[in-house]
């Protein structure tokens, strides 16, 4: 799958705690093919990439999404994070 194609949703960086002195080796990437396929596809962020990304976010560290009833913790909101510009 050529990259080029592929419209990139978002991307989602991993938790502060797990990202090892800044650098990060890759992030999830919610993408759409030609077809309008979506898909996660793991990917080494660089700034082209970063700069096709719709939103930017961190895993698990958006607003908690809670069940009403329960109020398990069901997943998280993808709050935007801001990049440094390269």
């Amino acid at each position: 799958m050529n990259l080029d194609v592929l419209e990139v949703i978002a991307l989602l960086f991993p938790e502060p705690s797990r990202a090892r002195e800044g650098s990060v080796q890759s992030v999830l990437a919610l993408v759409r093919d030609e077809q309008g396929l979506i898909e996660l596809k793991s990917l080494r962020p660089d700034v082209a990439l970063i700069k096709r990304a719709r939103v930017t976010g961190r895993v698990n560290c958006g607003t908690p999404i809670l069940d009403p009833i329960t109020r398990e913790v069901m997943g998280y909101e993808i709050d935007p994070i801001m990049l440094p510009a390269a």
